[in-house]
């Protein structure tokens, strides 16, 4: 690298190193919990939502929920004054599962080779784009594994994996294992489909998310929301615009997406590597992930031999869903939907 990418790279690692409280960040080290809870908020800070869900750092490899949640009504009366032998009882109210979560080890290595950053060293903030760029990618990569992943393999395959199904065991994967019956695979109309459109199962997402709302206890609709795949969204809107093909002051309001971005009532978002026809219904709360505290391990170096510097980051994390009540989706690859009326489904 130039005299210039060399000085910016060795003040770069003094204030990385000055950061995490160590002499080098050649050496693997630990990282302490309290900047460690800095590293992955910074992570979490990135993408927004990761922003929304929860995350947390826990203290075991395998343990139990961290956070609180309501299983049932916590009022009511006891009538003591009606019977002096009654009692109150209290209940509850954290009303943790006794499901387990269990971390697994997890790497998050990069090379940035010398002639990139010989081009980025002409930027003043060099470090600060160079550490933006990793923390997008791991937060990008939390997600993916959210969605997608099915298993955690001793070695991963990224190439027979592109969606790193085997990183991890992703939110997806934790209902169908511990709650099948809400990763919906069919409808009534056709084994093995769930049709969206005219004749299907359902006449439009606004039914289909509807549906999955029935799924969850009346007790446990609150702050739900629907998560829609990119494809059936934007299929939705192209029939907008068909319709109000000839309705100008209409078709302006879809562009201005002034249309109501709801769906069965719940409001509606599309989230980055969501499944294309995905729908999902859930809080974002009953999402999380978990870092175990203190399984962070990094260290960075200069690699001559193939002229670029090495960043390695690993840690133990896992995903888990906090309330399975709280939770129904239909499984992606079912979903089937009609562009001529029903006459044919792909």
């Amino acid at each position: 690298m130039k005299l210039k990418t060399s000085q910016l790279f060795a003040s770069l690692m003094a204030g990385l190193a000055s950061n995490y409280g160590v002499a080098s960040m050649s050496e693997q080290f630990s990282v302490e919990p309290s900047i460690e809870q800095s590293l992955y908020d910074m992570v979490y800070e990135s993408v927004e939502f990761l922003q929304m869900i929860n995350t947390a750092t826990v203290d075991d490899l395998v343990g139990q929920s961290v956070f609180m949640g309501v299983g049932g009504g916590v009022t009511g009366r006891a009538g003591v004054e009606q019977d002096g032998n009654r009692e109150r009882k209290t209940r509850d109210v954290a009303g943790l599962s006794k499901r387990e979560y269990r971390c697994y080890p997890t790497e998050c290595d990069v090379h940035l080779p010398w002639y990139k950053m010989d081009q980025w060293s002409k930027f003043p903030d060099f470090a600060n784009r160079y550490r933006n760029h990793v923390k997008q990618a791991i937060a990008l990569d939390i997600i993916k594994i959210g969605w997608h992943g099915t298993h955690a393999a001793d070695v991963t395959d990224i190439v027979a994996n592109p969606m790193m199904e085997d990183v991890n065991i992703g939110w997806f994967q934790l209902v169908r294992r511990d709650a099948p019956g809400r990763a919906i695979s069919e409808g009534e109309k056709q084994a093995g489909e769930i049709r969206i459109g005219t004749g299907g199962d359902y006449e439009n997402l606004d039914q289909a998310v509807h549906d999955l709302i029935q799924a969850i206890p009346e007790h446990k609709r609150v702050n739900l929301v629907a998560i829609v795949g990119g494809e059936l969204h934007a299929d939705d809107k192209n029939k907008l615009y068909a319709k109000q093909a000839h309705t100008p002051s209409e078709k302006s309001k879809i562009e201005l997406q002034q249309v109501i971005d709801t769906y069965g009532g719940l409001p509606t978002y599309k989230i980055p590597f969501f499944p294309e026809r995905g729908i999902l219904v859930t809080t974002f709360e009953n999402l999380s992930f978990y870092v175990q505290e203190g399984s962070t391990r990094t260290h960075i170096e200069d690699n001559p031999k193939k002229k670029r510097v090495e960043d390695y980051q690993s840690r133990n994390d896992c995903y888990y869903v906090e309330d399975l009540e709280m939770i129904a989706f239909f499984e992606s690859a079912n979903v089937k939907v009609t562009k001529d009326g029903g006459t044919t489904w792909s």
